[in-house]
């Protein structure tokens, strides 16, 4: 397809191979800044798609502080780096309160984060927008640890991984790739620095609020629920789970400890990705799993690599690949926005580059303003995740599922205590009202009242002989097991755990199975408080 490879390997004579870092302070003096151009589009129809190129041989390559480094250019290739998109949908942009920070005579420095835009969740990150001195746009992709990749609005791109260094357009042409033995190892030794460490703890929400909730709750019958009822309560703060810390079994009070909005909502699992995906990976973690972190790879690569990351070396790469004039031009312009990329990156990332010697980089600096006025975290996520208020006090006992027993905007300063009745299915099945069957003499017909039906789950609200009410299965007079006119009629008839139902059709009282509608999904209770 066009393509051609260089490769050099540093010689014994170098002295700055292989060592730490006074080979950065040797060079940060010469360093030179790419001039700020806006980005036009060019005529990419006249560019040949297949270019038979003819292999004179490698030329040479400077790696003066690196061992093993190749270079490799292509006109067209028939794959390469596309920025994040969702899966579905568009994704979800979280602007930062800049014009606020400048409102309060803050002073942000270039280049700083205009907005972050992450997955249809609103939780994992895909890349930030910068914006430069020149208020020029750039993408940093930031969807994936295993490496980072800086992209214009032209979608030219420049990515570092594992592998090196690579540049592209959207359209796959005009590539180079400059590929290094081992980078991250060769970055190590040249930097001098332990390995990056990064900072893995879960840290608490300073903005989560933790209050403790009283439930008060009573079963169907209307006896207070204890510790043995299945299914165990849960009570959740939108997504987060509660946790019971005191149960009175003798007033059924349940005292659960909640926190606002919790873990589990999608403002925390947001800031929590800020704090992991955004700041750690820019600022702290190892770098592609490797040792040195983001910040170091980028210096050292600043600071040692100007003999190959260069304009000239780009250029050179793409002029071997038989270009003919037409064709030159475009990669002469294409050279300059892989250059512009590159100086981007190194201006929010690069240690040389920083207005505070104690500062990892310019973005770390932005981050650390940011955060003198207002809360980079909370802005980015509570703005994203707005529409999840008001989240729901849910409640889920027995087999009883309440919705929202309150909607919440903010942890309650006092909260109240609530009533709540459940349905346990190792209770018997009390209801109300019960009923007693209609005979009409004239049809011929017996029923009970549509109002005794529980729904479509064949069960009715009769009474008992005891006086109080039950649900039962409804089924014909010949299926029931026995008949009687107490209790203790069903024990005698070898039915121990039966009770017998008046009011029937059957014409006297017959012996039902008094839980079977606890059990068997029938609604005894209506979802809410009593």
């Amino acid at each position: 397809m066009g393509s051609l490879s260089s490769t050099a390997t540093g010689s014994s004579g170098n002295s700055g191979a292989g060592t730490g870092s006074g080979n950065a302070t040797a060079t940060a003096t010469t360093l030179t800044s790419a001039p700020f151009i806006t980005p036009s589009g060019f005529n990419s129809s006249t560019i040949s798609r297949i270019v038979n190129a003819t292999q004179t041989g490698p030329p040479p390559l400077p790696a003066a502080n690196f061992t093993q480094v190749t270079r490799t250019g292509a006109i067209v290739k028939p794959t390469c780096y596309q920025m994040p998109q969702p899966a579905e949908g568009s994704t979800r942009r979280a602007l930062l309160h800049n014009t606020n920070l400048r409102e309060q005579n803050a002073t942000i420095p270039f280049p700083y984060i205009e907005s972050i835009d992450f997955q249809t969740d609103g939780v994992d990150p895909l890349y930030l927008t910068l914006r430069d001195a020149a208020e020029g746009t750039h993408y940093i992709d930031i969807s994936n640890r295993s490496y980072i990749a800086i992209v214009d609005s032209l979608y030219n791109a420049m990515i570092i991984d594992a592998h090196g260094i690579h540049f592209s357009t959207k359209n796959c042409q005009y590539d180079v790739s400059i590929t290094i033995d081992s980078m991250y190892q060769q970055l190590a030794a040249l930097s001098g620095q332990v390995c990056s460490t990064g900072d893995q703890k879960m840290m608490k929400r300073m903005s989560d609020v933790d209050f403790n909730q009283t439930l008060y709750l009573r079963d169907q019958c209307g006896n207070p629920v204890k510790q043995t009822v299945r299914k165990y309560p849960e009570l959740k703060i939108g997504d987060t789970d509660c946790n019971d810390i005191d149960v009175d079994e003798e007033t059924g009070r349940w005292l659960f400890a909640c926190t606002f909005p919790g873990s589990d909502s999608g403002t925390s699992k947001c800031e929590w990705a800020v704090k992991n995906d955004i700041e750690e990976f820019l600022f702290t973690d190892p770098f592609g799993g490797a040792c040195p972190d983001l910040s170091t790879v980028i210096t050292t690569l600043e600071a040692n690599g100007q003999d190959f990351i260069n304009p000239e070396s780009l250029r050179t790469e793409l002029y071997n690949q038989g270009l003919d004039d037409a064709q030159k031009a475009e990669a002469n312009l294409v050279v300059i926005y892989y250059e512009q990329l590159w100086e981007i990156l190194k201006q929010a990332f690069s240690k040389l580059r920083t207005q505070s010697p104690d500062k990892v980089s310019a973005i770390q600096e932005y981050i650390d303003v940011y955060n003198q006025y207002r809360n980079f975290e909370d802005d980015i996520c509570e703005d994203l995740h707005a529409g999840d208020m008001p989240l729901r006090m849910s409640l889920r006992a027995g087999v009883t599922y309440i919705d929202a027993i309150a909607r919440l905007n903010w942890a309650p300063e006092s909260p109240k205590p609530f009533n709540v009745t459940v349905q346990d299915p190792g209770k018997l099945a009390c209801c109300s009202p019960g009923s007693n069957a209609s005979r009409d003499e004239a049809a011929g017909t017996c029923a009970y009242p549509l109002s005794a039906h529980l729904g479509g789950t064949g069960c009715v609200c009769g009474n008992m002989a005891s006086g109080a009410s039950v649900a039962f299965e409804i089924t014909e007079c010949e299926n029931f097991v026995s008949e009687c006119k107490v209790d203790d009629d069903c024990s005698k008839a070898g039915h121990p755990t039966f009770v017998c139902l008046t009011g029937s059709c059957c014409g006297t009282g017959v012996c039902v199975d008094p839980y079977e509608c606890a059990q068997n999904g029938s609604a005894l209770v209506r979802p809410g408080l009593f």
